[in-house]
């Protein structure tokens, strides 16, 4: 499934931190679950395409990161993958 996590730090040039990833959680109470039980949760994380660089695919992968459930402060279900098209870098 692909979430939106808003993270509890800022990032480089925003106050707000959002990730977008996805994990192969089949929902947001499984998700919550993972997150709970380890300290570092691996997932695939998407940055927003805005200026087509890569194809008409609203997002593309950046690879893998691990994120700590610590700095975790809302996740969100993102829109199905049958609505919205996502772009691994293979």
């Amino acid at each position: 499934m692909k979430f939106l996590l808003t993270m509890n730090m800022p990032s480089r040039n925003n106050p707000i931190h959002q990730i977008i990833c996805d994990h192969p959680s089949k929902s947001l109470n499984d998700f919550c679950r993972t997150l709970e039980t380890t300290e570092f949760t691996i997932v695939e994380e998407f940055y927003k395409n805005d200026r087509g660089a890569f194809g008409p695919d609203p997002y593309y992968s950046r690879g893998m990161t691990a994120v700590n459930y610590r700095y975790v402060g809302k996740i969100k279900i993102l829109a199905d993958a049958s609505e919205v098209n996502f772009r691994r870098n293979d």
